[in-house]
């Protein structure tokens, strides 16, 4: 058996217990305390490696907003001995280090973002000790993420880019976890708990709505999707740079213009997700 066969995954089908996972993590992220913008109160989520945590302090940022505030954004922080490892981080930043391991490495490229799919529907999630669902890898994805850590990342980082200061893939994807599951709270803020996600008439939820997709999963697969499309001009650049033939410039145009009409949201169809991300991906029939 491969190593690989531990992160191989099917696409996701949206289902009820799903939803009911997100609201019970938004119910508990508007439960944690709050301070104020001098003195925010940390919430740790997450104790992980040596020393590491992730973290939630209140009030975010966005809660200080002179138009629309939105009083429930909390700030999302891994740190390690208290000192945090993404201040300021964005997309930007989370873009570029993804995009950075696509020239790095391509199966290293895919196995990245199929870990960042199944962070964001929860397969690698558990409930923990005092009943919290929270990321938490088996040992063997965890050694899946230290193979590509050690033996990819750091190396080439290194070779490519001259820098061995590059934040650690499994940090990183807890981070991302904190971001998207803000994300579900930001969105729902004026909603009332029964009200977090639609349900149809007979009380089941309309899984194929928009709403449902709102949040955490519209930011986890732009998070993935916007890096394979640049990914594929980069390539295209390097092939026709070596083999002296036409650049094209639509690739790049294509994102942009997706960018432009779902103001920030860039989300692949499950058919490319699949093209891309093969063998790492499976269809689910």
């Amino acid at each position: 058996m491969t190593k690989e066969i531990f992160i191989k995954t099917r696409l996701f089908k949206n289902n009820s217990d799903f939803i009911e996972q997100r609201k019970k993590l938004i119910q508990e992220a508007i439960s944690f305390k709050s301070g104020n913008q001098t003195q925010r109160e940390k919430t740790i989520t997450s104790v992980f490696g040596c020393n590491k945590a992730a973290c939630f302090s209140k009030p975010g940022k966005e809660a200080a907003r002179k138009n629309n505030p939105n009083l429930l954004d909390m700030y999302p922080s891994v740190e390690e001995n208290e000192k945090e490892l993404f201040q300021s981080w964005a997309f930007q930043q989370i873009w570029e280090y993804l995009i950075k391991i696509s020239i790095i490495q391509h199966d290293a490229f895919k196995k990245v973002l199929v870990l960042l799919y199944r962070l964001c529907f929860f397969i690698d999630h558990k409930e923990n000790t005092a009943h919290q669902f929270r990321y938490a890898p088996s040992n063997e994805v965890l050694n899946e993420i230290e193979n590509i850590q050690k033996y990819v990342l750091i190396p080439g980082f290194k070779e490519r880019f001259g820098t061995t200061q590059e934040v650690e893939l499994l940090d990183f994807l807890y981070f991302v976890d904190l971001l998207s599951w803000n994300e579900d709270v930001k969105y729902r803020t004026k909603k009332e708990p029964g009200e977090f996600f639609k349900k149809n008439k007979n009380g089941t939820y309309s899984l194929s709505t928009g709403e449902c997709w709102a949040g955490r999963v519209n930011t986890i697969l732009s998070i993935i999707s916007a890096p394979l499309m640049i990914s594929k001009f980069i390539d295209n650049i390097i092939y026709a740079t070596a083999n002296k033939g036409t650049i094209d410039v639509r690739l790049i145009t294509t994102t942009i213009q997706t960018f432009a009409k779902t103001r920030g949201i860039c989300v692949i169809h499950d058919r490319e997700l699949l093209a891309y991300l093969s063998p790492y991906l499976e269809d689910n029939k």
